[in-house]
C-alpha cells in the first residue's frame, strides 16, 4: 500500500461509538515502509492534568448534548491544519461535530490557507500577523488582522468539504472585529443582518449571531465611513452537540510572540476552551544557542496568561519534531525539547512528546528518506503532517479510554 493511501486511511478511517458511552475505537499505529522509525513506547501523556477535559468528553458521550471546545495554536506546521484537522476529523467522527471553529481570511491577507477554507475580497485589504510586530496592526485571536479604510470593503468566506470528504456548513457564527465599527453580514440564502460593536462590550468587537437554517459561505461588508474596520476571526458552529476544534496557526510565531499581542489575549476567553494544545517551540530552535532563561521565561508567561483567561481549561504542551538547521539537525531544538521535558514535568502540566516519539535528534534524516519533509528541511509534507495528526489523535483517545476504565 502506498503512503498516500496509508496515510488518507488513517486521516478519514478512526473511530465510531456503539453506544451511548463506552471506550472508543483507537486504530492501530502507523507502521510500514513508507512510516520512518517511530518509537511507539514513547507515545503517552505525562502527567494526569487532562482528566477534567476527558470528564467532559465523557458526559458528551453519555448524554448527547453540549459542545467539547478544543483549541490547538501554533506556528506555520498549525496555520496549514493538516496536523489540526487529523485530530478534528477523528475527534468529532467519535464525538459528534460541533462545527469547523475558528477560521480567517486568509486569501484575502495573503497568506496560506487550510485547504477547506477559501476567501475573496473586493478591494485591498492591509494584514498582519502577529510574529511580524513591527507592523502597526494589531492581531486578534486567529493570530491575523485585516483591515481597510474603503467603505464598502468587503470579503467572503466559504466552507469547501473537510480532509474526510464530509460537506462543512454552520449556523452559528461569532465574529470578531474592531469595536465601534458596523457591518452587514450576508449569507449564501440571502440571510442579511447588520452588525454593530458596542463600546461597552465585554469582549471588543464581538458579535455572536445565530443563522435561520445551515449555510457554508458568509460575506462582510463594510458599513462604517471615515475610519479602519478590521477583522480578526469568526468561529463555525453547527449548532449541533459534539466537538468544535479551532486551530490558530501562524507562520513564524513563538511563545513571546503570542504573549505581547493583547488583543489575542482579550479575544481568547470567547472560545471558551476546555483544551488547549500548544505546538510551538520551532522558531525560538532557529538562533545560535539555545537561551534557557528567555525561553522559559516566554513559556511560564504563555501559561500563566492562559490560566488567567480560562482558569478550567486544561492545557497540552507538544514539542515539535526534530528538522534541519544550517544543513544539519537542529542541535537547539534538541536542547529546546528536552527543556520543555523537564519543566512540563516539573510544573506537572500535561506533555505529549513528540520529539522522543521520532526519536528526536536526527530523525528528520529518515523523514527526508521517506520523502515526508519540505525542500527546506523544516517543514514537511502534507503526508508527513498528516502522519503527526495521527500520532497525536491516537494518543488523546487512547488516553481517553484510559481515563473511562477508570470511572
Amino acid at each position: 500500500m502506498n503512503r498516500k493511501i496509508v496515510l488518507l486511511s488513517l486521516a478519514t478511517s478512526f473511530y465510531s461509538l456503539q453506544s451511548s458511552a463506552q471506550q472508543v475505537r483507537v486504530p492501530a499505529l502507523p507502521a510500514g515502509k513508507n512510516i520512518p522509525a517511530l518509537n511507539y513506547s514513547a507515545s503517552r501523556i505525562y502527567g494526569n492534568g487532562l482528566d477534567p477535559f476527558y470528564q467532559k468528553l465523557l458526559l458528551l458521550q453519555k448524554e448527547k448534548q453540549g459542545i467539547v471546545r478544543v483549541v490547538h495554536i501554533g506556528d506555520s506546521h498549525i496555520q496549514a491544519d493538516y496536523i489540526s484537522a487529523v485530530v478534528r476529523n477523528g475527534l468529532q467522527d467519535a464525538f459528534g461535530n460541533a462545527g469547523r471553529g475558528l477560521v480567517f481570511a486568509y486569501q484575502v491577507a495573503r497568506t496560506n490557507a487550510p485547504p477547506d477554507i477559501k476567501s475573496t475580497g473586493n478591494t485591498f485589504w492591509h494584514s498582519n500577523r502577529l510574529a511580524r510586530q513591527d507592523i502597526r496592526y494589531q492581531c486578534g485571536v486567529s493570530g491575523f488582522c485585516m483591515e481597510s479604510d474603503r467603505p464598502g470593503a468587503s470579503f467572503t468566506i466559504r466552507f469547501e468539504n473537510n480532509s474526510a470528504g464530509q460537506v462543512q456548513f454552520f449556523k452559528h457564527l461569532k465574529i470578531f472585529t474592531d469595536s465601534g465599527s458596523s457591518w452587514l453580514l450576508r449569507t449564501d440564502s440571502s440571510n442579511v443582518m447588520q452588525l454593530k460593536s458596542q463600546p461597552s462590550d465585554s469582549i471588543p468587537g464581538f458579535h455572536d449571531v445565530l443563522l435561520q437554517k445551515p449555510e457554508t459561505d458568509f460575506t462582510l461588508s463594510s458599513l462604517s465611513t471615515g475610519q479602519n474596520q478590521a477583522f480578526y476571526g469568526a468561529v463555525a458552529e453547527t449548532d449541533l452537540s459534539g466537538v468544535l476544534y479551532s486551530s490558530i496557526g501562524v507562520n513564524g510565531a513563538r511563545y513571546d510572540q503570542y504573549n505581547i499581542t493583547p488583543l489575542f489575549w482579550k479575544q481568547l476567553p470567547a472560545l471558551q476552551a476546555d483544551l488547549y494544545i500548544i505546538s510551538l517551540g520551532t522558531n525560538e530552535a532557529q538562533g545560535a544557542i539555545f537561551d534557557e532563561a528567555a525561553f522559559s521565561n516566554s513559556v511560564e508567561t504563555f501559561i500563566r496568561k492562559l490560566k488567567t483567561v480560562s482558569p478550567n481549561a486544561a492545557v497540552l504542551i507538544t514539542t515539535p519534531v526534530d528538522s534541519y538547521k544550517a544543513g544539519r539537525p537542529n542541535k537547539v531544538l534538541q536542547q529546546l525539547n528536552d527543556f520543555l521535558y523537564s519543566y512540563t514535568s516539573r510544573q506537572n502540566i500535561p506533555l505529549w512528546d513528540m520529539y522522543r516519539v521520532t526519536l528526536g535528534y536526527s530523525a528528520s534524516r529518515n523523514w527526508i528518506r521517506k520523502g515526508l519533509m519540505a525542500a527546506d528541511k523544516v517543514h514537511f509534507t502534507k503526508d508527513g503532517y498528516q502522519l503527526q495528526g495521527a500520532l497525536l489523535l491516537e494518543v488523546l483517545l487512547r488516553s481517553y479510554n484510559d481515563y473511562y476504565l477508570k470511572q
